[in-house]
C-alpha cells in the first residue's frame, strides 16, 4: 500500500491537470492574448481621438470667411442657380448679358479619401454652357475675371461668330466641380 498510495496520487494529480488545469490555463492564454489585442485597440483609439481633437481644433480655428470661401471654391452640391448668378455678376462688371445658360450634363469623376481613413466623397462636375455678345478684348477681361473668382471652373470650349462693329457672339462651355 506505500508503494501504491504515491502512484495513486500521482496519477490522480496527473488527470486533474490533464482534464482540469490544461484547458483552464489554455483559457487564461487566450485571454491573455484578447487583453493585448484590447489594449492596442484602446491605444489605436486614445490616438485617434486625440488626432480628432487637434483636427478639430485646427477646423475651429479657421476663420469663418475662409471657410464661405473654400465652400464656394469646391461646394457639396452644384448649385445650379447660385453658379448663374456667380458667373452673371461677373459679366455685369463688363457690360455683358449672360444668353441660354444650361447645364449640359452631370458626372461622377472619382472618390477622394480622408486623411488617414477618413471621411471620403466623390468629386463631381457639369458641363455648363451660355452666350455672351462682347469685343475680344472686353472678354479675355471676362475670362480673366472668370479665372479668378472663387469657383473652381475649367473652360472646355469657346467658339465664336463674327458681327457687327467689333462685337462677337461667343459660345462659352466651362466645367464646375462640387464634393458630394
Amino acid at each position: 500500500m506505500r508503494i501504491i498510495l504515491p502512484f495513486l496520487i500521482l496519477g490522480l494529480a496527473a488527470t486533474i491537470f490533464f482534464y482540469f488545469t490544461s484547458p483552464m490555463l489554455d483559457e487564461v492564454k487566450g485571454l491573455e492574448v484578447r487583453k493585448e489585442e484590447l489594449t492596442l485597440a484602446l491605444e489605436s483609439a486614445n490616438k485617434l481621438e486625440a488626432k480628432q481633437e487637434t483636427l478639430v481644433n485646427q477646423y475651429n480655428a479657421v476663420d469663418l470667411r475662409d471657410l464661405e470661401n473654400l465652400d464656394r471654391f469646391l461646394p457639396n452640391n452644384i448649385d445650379n442657380v447660385r453658379l448663374i448668378i456667380d458667373i452673371n455678376n461677373i459679366a455685369k462688371k463688363y457690360g455683358l448679358t449672360i444668353r441660354n445658360p444650361n447645364i449640359l450634363k452631370e458626372e461622377a469623376s472619382g472618390s477622394t479619401a480622408g486623411e488617414a481613413g477618413g471621411e471620403s466623397g466623390t468629386e463631381s462636375s457639369a458641363v455648363m454652357s451660355f452666350g455672351v455678345s462682347s469685343s475680344y478684348e472686353v472678354l479675355k477681361l471676362f475670362l480673366a475675371d472668370l479665372a479668378r473668382s472663387l469657383r473652381l471652373v475649367d473652360i472646355e470650349s469657346l467658339s465664336f461668330t463674327a458681327g457687327d462693329r467689333n462685337l462677337y457672339d461667343y459660345q462659352v462651355s466651362l466645367r464646375t466641380y462640387w464634393l458630394k
